[in-house]
């Protein structure tokens, strides 16, 4: 089924859905020597979200973030890109980061060896 709600709405179910998920307080942060220019998200001990401060990315795990907004609203790549941005501005006080998926199979190894 695919809802349909203004943009506005959209981003404040966004937000309430992040944070009640993805929420600061539902996340391990890990920062590694071995990966200065990145800050790690974790959830029951995998990494789920990437923070890039080098190149201002943030990259979110495809399986457990971005495909519920592809299968829940419908919504596409640059949709996507929009309401996380958001989540960032509103919840992270972060502009100026761009989102980006991450499949398992792209997973990255700094993403593997700091997952337990």
């Amino acid at each position: 089924m695919k809802y349909i709600i203004t943009e506005n709405k959209l981003n404040n179910v966004v937000l309430s859905w992040m944070n009640k998920n993805f929420g600061l307080d539902q996340l391990e942060i890990v920062e590694s020597e071995k990966y200065p220019n990145s800050i790690f998200y974790k959830k029951n001990g995998k990494v789920v979200i990437e923070q890039d401060k080098k190149n201002k990315n943030f990259l979110f795990d495809y399986d457990k973030i971005w495909s519920f907004f592809e299968s829940f609203f419908g919504m596409e790549y640059q949709e996507i890109r929009e309401v996380l941005s958001y989540w960032l501005e509103e919840t992270l006080k972060l502009k100026g980061y761009t989102p980006f998926l991450i499949r398992i199979a792209e997973m990255p190894t700094s993403w593997k060896r700091l997952s337990n």
